[in-house]
């Protein structure tokens, strides 16, 4: 809400004050739950860190490895990133083609 940001998604899931839910895996699985989601090969992660990477690989989904952001091409690569996006048009020519 404070970067004005929120009327953008339908839903904001993260970590909880009391440290539950901190692992990228929980959270992901948290928000497929909140939202019903049981066909998996409609969802995608996109992150910038090889964490988020890995928790959607544990989940079951697929990633875009943003090079935007604070991880490197060699890190998400090496999570095991399904695609890499040199910008957020990237991003959405990626979604279009998944």
């Amino acid at each position: 809400a404070h970067l004005q940001v929120h009327n953008y998604f339908h839903d904001i899931v993260g970590s909880y004050i009391d440290g539950t839910g901190i692992k990228k895996d929980e959270i992901i699985s948290a928000i497929l739950e909140k939202n019903s989601v049981t066909n998996k090969s409609k969802v995608v992660m996109v992150g910038d860190r090889e964490h988020d990477v890995m928790g959607a690989r544990k989940v079951g989904i697929d990633s875009i490895g943003v090079l935007y952001g604070y991880g490197d091409y060699n890190d998400l690569v090496a999570a095991g990133a399904t695609h890499i996006a040199k910008t957020p048009e990237d991003v959405f020519k990626i979604i279009k083609g998944i």
